[in-house]
């Protein structure tokens, strides 16, 4: 074929698209150039040296799938479908595509083999493809629609399932349950500073977060998105235990948690009743201690946590080690610009006091 040009239908390239207009054409003239009946892929792939052999090869099997040719993959010959003889004009194929009908869906319709080796290109098994056949019958009776080529639909319908089933199954696959040495990622401790949440209180929230989802033994892809949630709503609730105090105060021997306390205890499984039970233990523990806090309902929260937590059990599933460093961390001494108790004398006599108080209290 010697004309560097080709030309073709604008209905053909807008119904069976562009490339596959142009694919036609080029079977058209190559065939009608040799006056053949037959002609093999090889001189397709000369003509179309713009596409790969595969490209090629799929291109083809659509035109058979629609109807218009015949492609014989294991002989690698071509045929225009409506050919009778040798002799052919240059109008044959084009002819074959306007001579198309719609027609509606059949209840026995199949795919035909051709169709079923087409999907197999894209990695789609066989039993795949035959076990959309019901639902995809099913739907186009009960529309009452029609279609020039019902292969080629099917064929979409079935790829649209498969790229839905793989990305079902990748999901399923990164789905794990919690892991006891998992870490928020950096992002979402970057979200959650940007947000005005310290890294103190993020720190303390992980070994929590990790406990309530190893209890649930829920599995998930997203366990990041989960804390940040989970951390927000806990900050939001903390927030909200903060006194209007500017000033640290030490705790006063007949300090109660205000109604904003039991509010936000309200939204938790602690019995109010619990809570009140530890309230005298925890007075004394700071009253001893002699530290000062602005917030003492935020410090009582965690104090009822804590006890909670090891009336509940859950050192079943995670060491206790863990929570007591935790709630150590919380109740460490520290030193501030505007300490308003006592300076002790050594660290050694702290920490001593420390474990005194905690062996007392049971703690």
């Amino acid at each position: 074929m010697t004309d560097n040009f080709l030309s073709f239908s604008k209905d053909a390239a807008k119904t069976l698209g562009l490339s596959e207009a142009v694919m036609l054409e080029t079977v058209k003239k190559v065939i009608n150039s040799l006056n053949n009946e037959f002609i093999e892929v090889r001189l397709i792939l000369e003509e179309t040296i713009f596409w790969s052999e595969n490209e090629v090869i799929t291109l083809l099997s659509k035109l058979q799938l629609r109807g218009l040719i015949n492609f014989d993959k294991g002989a690698k010959r071509i045929s225009l479908a409506s050919s009778g003889s040798k002799a052919r004009n240059e109008n044959t194929g084009t002819k074959a595509f306007e001579e198309r009908k719609e027609s509606f869906m059949e209840k026995n319709w199949e795919p035909d083999a051709a169709l079923i080796d087409q999907a197999s290109d894209y990695g789609i098994s066989k039993s795949f493809v035959l076990s959309q056949l019901d639902d995809f019958v099913h739907l186009h009776r009960e529309k009452s629609d029609t279609s020039y080529s019902w292969g080629v639909k099917f064929l979409r319908f079935v790829i649209k399932k498969w790229r839905s089933q793989e990305i079902s199954d990748f999901k399923k696959l990164k789905r794990k349950a919690i892991d006891q040495s998992w870490l928020p990622d950096e992002e979402a401790i970057e979200i959650l500073t940007k947000a005005g949440v310290s890294e103190e209180f993020i720190n303390e929230e992980t070994p929590e977060f990790i406990l309530y989802w190893s209890e649930k033994g829920e599995e998930s892809d997203t366990w990041n998105s989960k804390f940040i949630a989970q951390v927000r709503r806990q900050w939001a609730k903390t927030q909200h235990l903060i006194d209007n105090s500017e000033l640290p105060e030490p705790i006063s021997p007949s300090w109660k948690p205000s109604q904003d306390f039991y509010e936000v205890l309200a939204l938790t499984e602690i019995d109010r009743g619990f809570a009140d039970s530890t309230l005298s233990e925890f007075i004394l523990y700071w009253r001893e201690t002699g530290q000062a806090h602005n917030s003492w309902n935020s410090k009582f929260i965690q104090h009822v946590k804590y006890q909670w937590q090891k009336q509940q059990g859950y050192n079943r599933t995670q060491p206790l080690k863990d929570i007591d460093q935790r709630i150590q961390s919380s109740w460490e001494i520290k030193p501030t610009e505007q300490n308003l108790t006592t300076e002790v004398s050594s660290k050694e006599k702290i920490q001593s006091k420390l474990e005194e108080l905690k062996k007392k209290h049971l703690i």
